[in-house]
């Protein structure tokens, strides 16, 4: 037994998973050259890195050396920036207003289901299905502000539809899912003039069947993100104010003025993520609006957040627009560590999984930080 005891823990410690998140650190493992620009946030999915350059297929590469596995390139093209996996399928809004689900193995499409609208935001996969915004507004659309955009909600496994809503908006972003609820929120068509923003409606929608229970309606533009919790449905859009929705009243519980441009935000929990460009980072309660925490971000002006921070055990990681990559305490707000990175000019956030950091940039290039 005791000549066992070395081989067994040589094993144990050979088949270790590998860290979800960095501890101290990223050293860059690879590069690699793609043929269009990097405006979506890379998806990684066990050992596969999916993105969509602009103008360009959808590629898959391998996470470990950047290698291509495969590609999918219908001829009509694809949405770059409508994507999203449950780690077996890939779905992608096609340009001829369908959505393609792809085998993550190989990239041979499993169904693909007709529209007559087109997604051109990621989809939502949440327990076998997946919830598709569609728009009317939106790039190398004709514009049609009165479209009644609907949000599909498809088998995962087969396409078929179980439900769909048609809403008042001409068009939708991705929606957020708190216990029995859907949130969805989009612009709609009003001719009233605005100085700044634009009509915004948010819906509540019954899970199971679509049914609306309620809906809320600002001045604040597209929204750039939702998220939901038992209390509190946020949202921020165009005007760059972070806005609580009371979850089963749609009243106005509280809003947050981040003070500048803000990119989006994550939400985790019962606290929100966000930064401002004027370099702070800020964490704040999602059901009073309440600061919890503000962090400055040091390194040079105008170094704000790229579109999310990403959270892993209990670390929030997040590069800026000057390349600088930081890891705070999610919990206070305290700086662990920060990186220099090799990237600059990104306009996205980077994907953390597995052990790795991926992050890709405007002209094209992909880094994989181990």
């Amino acid at each position: 037994m005791k000549k066992l005891l070395p081989l067994i823990l040589l094993l144990l410690v050979g088949c270790a998973s590998p860290p979800p998140a960095p501890d101290s650190g990223i050293t860059l493992a690879w590069t690699i050259q793609t043929d269009g620009a990097i405006n979506q946030t890379p998806l990684i999915v066990g050992d596969v890195i999916l993105l969509a350059p602009s103008s360009a297929p959808l590629r898959a590469l391998d996470l470990e050396t950047g290698s291509e596995q495969w590609a999918f390139s219908p001829p009509e093209g694809i949405w770059e920036r409508a994507y999203a996996s449950d780690g077996e399928r890939v779905f992608i809004g096609v340009k001829n207003k369908t959505i393609a689900a792809l085998n993550i193995l190989d990239g041979k499409v499993v169904w693909q289901k007709d529209l007559r609208i087109n997604m051109q935001v990621p989809p939502l996969v949440s327990d076998g299905i997946v919830y598709v915004p569609t728009a009317f507004v939106g790039p190398e659309l004709a514009p049609d502000v009165h479209g009644r955009a609907k949000l599909f909600a498809l088998d995962a496994q087969t396409g078929k539809e179980i439900w769909a809503f048609e809403s008042d908006n001409y068009i939708l972003q991705t929606p957020a899912i708190h216990g029995d609820m859907l949130h969805l929120g989009g612009n709609f068509y009003d001719p009233r003039p605005i100085d700044e923003g634009g009509h915004t409606r948010i819906y509540a929608l019954n899970l199971a069947d679509g049914s609306p229970l309620w809906d809320y309606e600002s001045e604040d533009g597209f929204p750039k993100r939702l998220y939901a919790t038992q209390e509190t449905v946020v949202f921020v859009a165009y005007q760059d104010f972070m806005n609580g929705v009371d979850a089963q009243t749609g009243e106005l519980r509280w809003r947050f003025d981040t003070g500048n441009w803000t990119p989006s935000f994550l939400g985790a929990g019962e606290a929100v993520y966000f930064s401002s460009a004027n370099t702070q980072v800020f964490a704040v309660d999602a059901n009073t609006g309440e600061t919890l925490w503000q962090f400055d971000i040091p390194e040079g002006t105008f170094n704000y957040l790229l579109d999310v921070p990403v959270l892993r055990d209990g670390k929030l990681y997040f590069l800026t627009q000057q390349g600088d990559f930081f890891a705070l305490d999610a919990a206070t707000g305290e700086l662990l560590w920060q990186s220099k990175t090799e990237v600059s000019a990104a306009r996205m956030g980077p994907a953390i999984e597995n052990g790795w950091v991926v992050i890709g940039d405007i002209e094209g290039k992909v880094y994989g930080y181990k």
